[in-house]
This record gives structure tokens, sequence and C-alpha cells, in this order.
């Protein structure tokens, strides 16, 4: 949770997005939570426009206003990799199974930083 792209925290890239994360694809950490009836799973990542652009195809996520963000659920931010600031001012993608399942991701250009929040409700 707290070392950069182990081979766990690099399988949860692969689980959740669905392809093996290339070589471009650094500073992976991971985060699960699988107790309890909801799940959640965070994720943040150094990588190119063009890998957000396949985790954007892969999982059918559309563009929102940043705002939007705001109606739901805040990610944990306690983690070393995910500070309560590390989402903001960043172009935001989500899909939601309403009141079920929720992807949402979040990215910029400036850094090449991602960051991933996957929960149930």
């Amino acid at each position: 949770m707290e070392t950069a792209d182990t081979p766990a925290n690099r399988g949860g890239f692969e689980r959740h997005f669905g392809f093996v994360p290339d070589a471009s694809v650094t500073k992976v950490y991971y985060y699960a939570d699988e107790l309890g009836i909801d799940a959640s799973y965070q994720l943040s990542f150094k990588c190119s426009r063009e890998t957000i652009k396949r985790i954007i195809e892969k999982l059918s996520l559309e563009s929102v206003p940043p705002e939007r963000a705001d109606s739901l659920l805040d990610p944990r931010d306690d983690l070393p990799w995910w500070n309560p600031d590390s989402i903001d001012n960043r172009e935001l993608w989500l899909k939601e199974e309403e009141n079920a399942y929720y992807w949402q991701l979040w990215y910029s250009d400036r850094d090449q930083m991602a960051f991933y929040l996957e929960y149930s409700v």
C-alpha cells in the first residue's frame, strides 16, 4: 500500500482496467477495501494521455464537470499517496449504475497523474 509499483499494485491496475500496465505506467498504488457489503478500490498512477484514453474506452467512462464529484462518495484521503487535494483541478470521467456501483477517474496533463475510485453502495 505504501510502496509504488509492487506486483500487487500493478495487479490491481490490471484487475480494474482489464490490461497489464506497460513500463510507461509508473508510481502505481492500489488500495482495496472488500470488507462488509460495500467494496471500494483506489488507484493512483502516473501515465500518458493515451493510457487514460484506453482506460476511458475500456470502462466506457464519460466526461463530466469536476464539480459533479461533489455529489459522489468522497475517496479515502488518509493514504500517503492520495491527499485531500489530490483530485483538485483534474479532468473527471465517470460511469455509474445509480445507487449501486460507481467508477471515477481523474487526470491532469500537468503532472500526468491519475486517480481512480471504484465503489459499490
